[in-house]
């Protein structure tokens, strides 16, 4: 089969099951069907185009895969003992054993740098490769610097305008008596530590691993950013079947199992489009794993302040 004719299926296949998804997701009297079009429009569509607008004239940095196919059956064994193993039961007994931060902060950061770091890559050196061409940071050139500015203009747009980040720091900026510098400040390492805890840990297991092979396998870039944004998106149903409503925007109860992954699939699967964007224009993994970080900023800075400034 061409690539073009496979890639167009894939596309075909994923917009069918994003509806699915939508279908699903209506019952829940909380659920807005418009404001999911517009995620998908908007982070789906829209900051996908902006990431290929922005990476033109990059060269892709060249990503080491031997055996697609073995490397992924490998991944997939290794993806479904991680989303329901550790996503979902590891990280929420984790965070009722460890109640009190920032021990628990500390922990899940360790926990996740060795389920979705460690592990993988010890497998992935049993399979001949070296950490250094796992975990390949390099310098960003200037085509790869002009993307992260741009990427982290549109996305801060995003996250000041959808969810609930900047009520939380507005919340947070009365409870403490912040000034605007205060929060510029405290904003620096906290993106710093979730470019650890969320940007090396996600992209590395999703992009570096799981896209490249399967870019690789299927010999489409296109089939590469579509499959591994279900799978991303797929990662986190677990956690909300068991954290519940409160962690998923505009859900009013408790999700069943359905109910989750239909969610992951239409609100974090775009975002994931987006993201396998940039790594397969540019293979650069400080870029992917800066802007993750980035993206988790506004969302989780209350959080972080409150957990390491009791």
């Amino acid at each position: 089969m061409r690539a073009v004719n496979r890639s167009l299926i894939v596309c075909i296949a994923y917009a069918l099951l994003w509806g699915a998804g939508v279908v699903v997701l209506a019952r829940d009297p909380g659920f807005e069907t418009g404001e999911a079009l517009a995620v998908m429009l908007v982070v789906g569509v829209g900051l996908s185009a902006a990431a290929w607008l922005a990476t033109l004239g990059a060269s892709p940095r060249p990503q080491a895969v031997r055996e697609p196919g073995r490397e992924l059956l490998c991944l997939t064994a290794l993806l479904v003992g991680i989303g329901i193993g550790f996503l979902g039961y590891g990280l929420s007994m984790l965070r009722a054993a460890v109640s009190h931060d920032p021990a628990r902060s500390i922990a899940i950061v360790v926990a996740k740098l060795l389920a979705l770091v460690l592990v993988p890559g010890l497998m992935f050196r049993r399979l001949g490769y070296t950490w250094r061409e796992l975990l390949a940071f390099t310098r960003l050139d200037r085509v790869e610097l002009r993307a992260v500015v741009v990427m982290m203009a549109l996305l801060a747009l995003l996250q000041l305008t959808i969810g609930r980040g900047p009520q939380s720091v507005r919340a947070l900026v009365a409870e403490r008596g912040l000034e605007t510098w205060q929060v510029l400040l405290l904003a620096l390492p906290a993106w710093l530590w979730l470019s650890v805890e969320a940007g090396i840990t996600e992209e590395f297991l999703f992009r570096v691993l799981v896209q490249s092979r399967l870019a690789a396998w299927l010999r489409s870039p296109i089939v590469g950013v579509v499959g591994m944004a279900v799978l991303f998106g797929l990662a986190h149903a677990p956690g909300y079947v068991l954290r519940g409503a409160h962690a998923m925007d505009g859900m009013a109860r408790s999700p069943d199992a359905l109910s989750a992954a239909a969610y992951a699939l239409v609100v974090v699967s775009p975002l994931g489009l987006a993201f396998g964007v940039l790594w397969c224009r540019t293979r650069s993994l400080t870029l992917v794993v800066l802007l993750h970080g980035w993206a988790d900023l506004i969302p989780n800075l209350a959080r972080l302040v409150r957990a390491f400034m009791a």
